[in-house]
């Protein structure tokens, strides 16, 4: 994926401002937006038709949605550690299912411990540890929880385009 420079910078202001000024349920709103959207937009596009590829387009929504909820898992386990601990985990993706219904059960479960999680923490500690976005720089927790909203929209939109190419 290329970004201009420009764009970039403008995302990353967006989140270093509104994840520093909203609260933690204001946050979580925010996410579950984008997450309402990505589930949508997921379940628009019938089971059976999860393999194929759109026309020019070399992920098939079952690529697309295994990436979205594979790297959302991982970054929400980094972040619910290093909100309560101040410690980042060496995970990697998690082992995960190739079938849709599994892959949004996976994601709402995620999202639940995610939150419980956040909820529990000093919503002002640790946010000295940052850790390396590849387009956005050196991000906090309460960042790349935001962050997660942007990643589950654009995803969705991103579904939702493969499913108009496919017809579906």
């Amino acid at each position: 994926m290329t970004m201009p420079e420009s764009e970039r910078v403008r995302i990353r202001e967006y989140l270093v401002a509104q994840a520093a000024s909203r609260s933690i349920e204001e946050l979580i709103e925010r996410v579950e937006g984008g997450m309402a959207e990505l589930f949508a937009a997921a379940r628009a596009i019938p089971a059976e038709r999860y393999g194929e590829h759109p026309p020019g387009d070399a992920w098939s929504p079952m690529d697309c949605l295994a990436h979205v909820v594979g790297w959302n898992l991982q970054v929400a386990t980094a972040v619910l550690h290093v909100a309560l601990t101040g410690e980042r985990p060496e995970n990697g993706p998690p082992e995960l299912p190739r079938d849709r219904d599994r892959l949004l059960e996976a994601q709402a479960a995620g999202n639940a411990s995610l939150y419980e999680h956040v909820r529990a923490a000093d919503p002002g500690a640790h946010l000295e540890v940052r850790w390396e976005h590849p387009f956005f720089g050196q991000l906090n927790w309460r960042e790349w929880l935001l962050f997660l909203r942007l990643h589950a929209l654009d995803h969705g939109r991103q579904l939702a385009g493969m499913r108009e190419a496919l017809g579906a």
